[in-house]
């Protein structure tokens, strides 16, 4: 430390030109976090980005369910009745009726997550039971709590039929999630409902009709999310192994996985470069400390240091230079990213972030400084290594 401090310019301009190198390469790596990392979050928290629609319709059995649920990239899937068939009139006592689009859903759907949490449910919904887009809670007026009767009508032998089924609204999902007029209900009543327009009777509810058969017919299509971004391309082509062709936000996606790979390629380059000058100035100054203090070093070496503990020796004042350099870059960089953060903070959300960087990357960061410079200071070896004790007999 002495030393360090006697030569107090030549450890100002080492650590300084640390500094120098480690600011721009935190910067990047930074902006890459904080940029990539808002992106990918925005795409997650929309839980549409992660799933795979099946395009037109298709027989599919419950082998097809089972073998898809059990793919690691899958999170959840559940199957859906013909659309032309997944319809429901609603009426609610003072506003005109209208048709919603039923889709079905248990716990664990994405889509859902939200809503069943708010409504603290972990079963499988009752098949009077439903939750409803904000467009048909508006147009209806309806809340948690809501009651409301849906009507299934079918034409069978000339004449017109219509079910009624009493409803209980469990609760109202955001507009960003659902936009459209979405009735959320029981895979057993979707099932019902297809049943009943078939021409066939549902004991359950008292709607009449013709025996229904002991096999029920294959679903038409699906819901299919994934568990990450990545896994939604894995999870397609894994459907084409079944002829199955599915639409996904794949663009969007790989528009956030080509920025990440262009950032990383940017650091990269700038690591190899930049990088190469600061370990090459560092190494140069090991060496050229070992020159002025060959002397000292020598007199060291002829009192039975070894050549290894020297060189222990040097290595511990660059880990110093490496140790300080961390502190001055890492604090700048907090302050430059408090900036961008403030700058661009109109566009930004809650816990959104232009720049960033995770205390345990600053850690790793500091770690990884500590031990480039330790590294460049072994190159001062070759110059220990000439030196003889004898040398220092000369100042005895």
């Amino acid at each position: 430390m002495r030393r360090y401090r006697h030569d107090w310019l030549y450890s100002f301009c080492s650590v300084f030109s640390m500094i120098a190198f480690m600011v721009p390469m935190l910067t990047v790596l930074g902006i890459r976090d904080g940029i990539v990392g808002t992106l990918t979050r925005r795409l997650l928290d929309n839980p549409r980005n992660l799933e795979l629609s099946p395009i037109g319709t298709q027989s599919f059995k419950p082998e097809f369910f089972e073998e898809v649920a059990g793919h690691p990239d899958a999170a959840f899937i559940i199957p859906e009745t013909r659309a032309i068939s997944a319809t429901m009139n609603l009426m609610a006592e003072g506003f005109p009726s209208f048709d919603g689009d039923l889709s079905a859903t248990a716990p664990g759907d994405p889509l859902l997550r939200e809503a069943y949490e708010a409504s603290a449910l972990d079963r499988p919904l009752a098949v009077g039971e439903i939750f409803v887009s904000q467009g048909v809670a508006e147009k209806l007026g309806l809340q948690a709590g809501s009651r409301l009767e849906g009507r299934v009508g079918r034409r069978r032998q000339g004449r017109d039929e219509y079910a009624r089924l009493p409803l209980e609204v469990l609760g109202v999902i955001p507009r960003h999630v659902t936009p459209g007029y979405n009735v959320f209900c029981s895979l057993d009543l979707m099932r019902m409902t297809e049943d009943y327009r078939s021409g066939f009777a549902i004991p359950e509810l008292g709607w009449d009709g013709a025996e229904r058969p002991l096999e029920q017919a294959p679903f038409s299509r699906f819901r299919l999310y994934s568990r990450d971004l990545d896994g939604v391309e894995r999870l397609r082509v894994f459907l084409l192994d079944f002829q199955v062709n599915a639409v996904t936000q794949a663009a969007q996606i790989r528009l956030v996985q080509d920025l990440d790979h262009s950032f990383t390629v940017v650091f990269l380059a700038l690591f190899v470069v930049v990088g190469g000058g600061a370990f090459a100035s560092a190494a140069s100054g090991a060496i050229d400390q070992v020159a002025k203090m060959r002397r000292s070093l020598s007199v060291l070496a002829l009192l039975g240091i070894s050549k290894f503990r020297l060189l222990v020796f040097t290595a511990c004042q660059s880990a110093l230079t490496g140790l300080l350099a961390t502190i001055g870059a890492e604090a700048l960089f907090l302050l430059l990213a408090k900036t961008l953060n403030a700058y661009f903070g109109d566009s930004l959300g809650a816990g959104e972030a232009v720049c960033s960087l995770s205390a345990r990357k600053l850690a790793a960061a500091a770690i990884l400084a500590i031990l480039f410079m330790t590294a460049a200071s072994g190159c001062a070896y070759t110059s220990l290594a000439d030196i003889e004790p004898s040398e220092g007999m000369r100042d005895l």
